[in-house]
């Protein structure tokens, strides 16, 4: 699995926690917001229930208090004028009746006889409140339902019994009765503030219902009744109400009734008038439900708001937190690049400087200054490749790296890497065994270059982990298919092998295991091997036993390629009879040193070197000279006031025979394809790297005999 996916999976998993946390968090949030609205709510609902009962309370107390005060006060005023003949006082009832609330009134005679505000005589007796008066010591209000033909309704009936009867005229009476329709009390009792959801109730302790707010009745005109039948939550029960009933205390309940749900407050309404009347306030519960529906559907755009905002805090957090984590990964990353390189660097260049002090006082020992002189090259070549290894890693990064197939003969490239080998495998004394056997059809389209450079990395680690007599090997296998040949090449050690640990990690840039004394390298092979391996839509895989050695398997499809006739490395080699003795170049290169390392070589071939510091001073030189003068430009490619991509162009442009036809090859440090592409775009016939392969630069020198002016 790629680190790339790993690192998506991590991420997604992380981000999986985060909406998670998130979640949880605003659910839970959520959660105790909706908890705490339905307990406000149903609090609110409980108090408003409370402040009605207590209004309705008061107004059927006052009602009560000012009808029975009434009558007392009609009582008095009989006292107060004992010489009222009684008709007088009759007559006066019945004004009373009219411009009072009393529908009708009542004077009780201490004889039994009860005389009515409409002149009539009855005896007590046939009164159905005759009972209740009997028994009153004072005041008294009880229902009552006439059905009689001549008056019917629903009143309730307000008396006063007098302790001493008083006379008027040759009458006692002993008390007054008063009726008022039971609508006037209802009238009193409104739950506006639960939109007709309510219902109040004035019953007696055996909860047959005297009157209700609003049209309310029962089969037995009971309340108490059909509670037999509910469930009750929150601890109520039925056994409660009839308990708080009987001794006049006061309860409030929740309970469920064919289907509906309701609250329920029970408030005791007995006073000095002597009744044992209840009020009960009865609401739906889809009160408090339609209330916190509202209220939570009102408070869901800020919860959703306050989600989106967590969300963001979160990634912010986040972000800043990895942010800050990949800040530290990469600044450690660059102080371990740093100092490894430091290390790689300087060791093959201390090696350098240390062989120059040996090679200084052994002038006079060709020996050894011969033997100091393959360990600086040595060396040198180790330092090439470790700034090789940084710079292709660098591009890599930055998604520059390119390949550049062209026609190549893997056998005469197999050839080639072992000639590269064959000093490394030598000095380290391992055999080295090359099998090509499986080759069948080496010619194919590639990068011969990248694919040399994954063979020599891996061939390089081999020899570098593997012991005094071991060996080394690399065996080629083709598998041909349609236009495609895929090749197989594998490279195996006997060495000390990698551990697996090391394993899960060994294609991880700058990543080494070290365990051997001798060990040195960037820690990039590896990781460019894969790279370019999978850029020609290739594999890599390893095998690997501590001390038993590794395999490196490398699977490769390269396109079949014709054979085009064309002259193969091998075939490229100088004539031996050829020579560059007395052959005129210009030397174009702004650094002394190097300048002067080129001219000394070439004058030691015979050559007659003109030299030039920039561009500008070679265009100048070549325009100067005589026609067909030079028969090469050896052209460095960064300088200053004109470098040598520039000048190249410029000697072309010019209106002479011999600008289009003289042989230009670059000297750059850059090493890489587009560079070289470059360098080709702008005139030049061919391109020598630096450090400079002095064997490769007289070859390339030397195939300027098949260019047309030169003999």
């Amino acid at each position: 699995m790629s680190r790339t996916l790993k690192a998506n999976r991590r991420s997604l998993r992380v981000w999986a926690l985060i909406l998670l946390v998130s979640f949880c968090v605003l659910g839970g949030g959520y959660w105790l917001y909706y908890q705490s609205v339905e307990q406000a709510v149903y609090s609110t609902t409980l108090s408003f229930m409370e402040q009605i009962a207590d209004h309705d309370h008061l107004n059927i107390i006052n009602q009560m208090d000012s009808k029975t005060e009434y009558l007392q006060v009609i009582l008095n005023r009989i006292n107060a004028a004992r010489e009222s003949r009684f008709e007088d006082v009759l007559y006066n009832l019945g004004v009373e009746a009219k411009t009072t609330s009393f529908h009708t009134l009542y004077l009780i005679t201490t004889d039994g006889e009860a005389y009515n505000s409409s002149y009539l005589k009855s005896s007590l007796q046939d009164m159905p409140w005759a009972d209740e008066f009997q028994r009153a010591d004072g005041r008294f209000a009880i229902r009552y339902d006439e059905v009689s033909r001549e008056k019917w309704g629903e009143f309730l009936v307000y008396g006063v019994r007098l302790a001493e009867p008083v006379l008027c005229g040759e009458k006692e009476i002993n008390g007054a009765v008063g009726l008022v329709s039971i609508e006037e009390i209802a009238d009193q009792m409104r739950l506006e503030s639960f939109d007709g959801q309510g219902i109040a109730v004035v019953m007696q302790k055996s909860g047959d219902i005297i009157t209700a707010s609003q049209q309310y009745s029962t089969p037995d005109n009971n309340f108490l009744t059909p509670l037999a039948r509910a469930q009750f939550k929150n601890g109520g029960s039925l056994e409660a109400c009839l308990q708080a009933v009987e001794q006049g205390e006061s309860l409030f309940v929740e309970y469920s009734l064919d289907g509906s749900s309701y609250y329920a407050l029970f408030q005791s309404l007995d006073h000095h008038a002597g009744n044992e009347w209840y009020l009960v306030v009865r609401v739906s519960t889809q009160v408090t439900e339609d209330q916190v529906k509202t209220l939570i559907s009102r408070s869901l755009p800020f919860f959703l708001v306050l989600g989106a905002l967590i969300l963001l805090v979160t990634y912010f957090i986040y972000h800043t937190v990895n942010a800050a984590k990949v800040a530290r990964a990469s600044e450690q990353a660059k102080s371990a690049f740093l100092a490894n390189m430091s290390h790689e660097i300087r060791t093959p260049l201390n090696g350098i400087v240390g062989l120059q002090y040996l090679m200084r006082q052994s002038l006079d020992d060709p020996k050894k200054l011969k033997g100091y002189l393959k360990k600086a090259e040595v060396s040198a070549s180790f330092l090439q490749s470790v700034i090789t290894d940084v710079l292709d890693m660098s591009k890599i990064e930055s998604g520059q790296l390119e390949l550049y197939p062209k026609e190549m003969d893997l056998k005469l490239l197999m050839e080639e890497v072992q000639v590269l080998l064959e000093n490394q495998v030598e000095n380290k004394g391992l055999q080295f065994r090359l099998d090509c056997g499986g080759l069948k059809q080496p010619l194919v389209e590639g990068d011969a270059l990248r694919v040399k450079q994954i063979l020599t990395n891996l061939l390089g680690n081999a020899v570098k982990f593997t012991p005094e007599g071991g060996e080394v090997s690399l065996t080629v296998n083709q598998e041909p298919a349609g236009g495609l040949v895929r090749t197989v090449f594998q490279v195996a050690d006997t060495g000390c092998g990698m551990s697996p640990e090391f394993l899960q990690r060994i294609w991880t840039p700058f990543e080494q295991e070290r365990r051997v004394a001798s060990q040195n390298g960037t820690g990039l092979g590896t990781t460019l091997s894969k790279t370019l391996a999978e850029k020609m839509g290739g594999s890599i895989s390893v095998e690997s036993q501590l001390g038993k050695g590794t395999v490196f398997t490398v699977s490769i499809p390269f396109p079949a390629a014709a054979p085009s006739g064309e002259k193969g490395p091998a075939e490229d080699s100088p004539d031996a009879a050829w020579s560059l003795n007395g052959k005129r170049i210009l030397a174009v290169e702004d650094n002394e040193i190097n300048r002067m390392i080129v001219v000394s070589i070439l004058e030691e071939q015979g050559c007659q070197l003109t030299e030039a510091r920039n561009g500008q001073e070679a265009l100048e030189a070549f325009e100067a000279s005589a026609p067909s003068w030079f028969d090469l430009i050896l052209m460095d490619v960064q300088m200053p006031v004109m470098d040598g991509n520039e000048a190249a162009r410029r000697i072309r442009a010019l209106s002479r025979p011999d600008a289009s036809t003289v042989p230009i090859i670059a000297m750059t440090a850059n090493a890489f394809s587009e560079d070289v592409e470059k360098a080709l775009a702008s005139g030049m016939d061919d391109v020598a790297t630096k450090p400079l392969d002095i064997k490769l630069l007289l070859k390339k020198i030397a195939t300027i005999k098949e260019r047309e002016g030169i003999s």
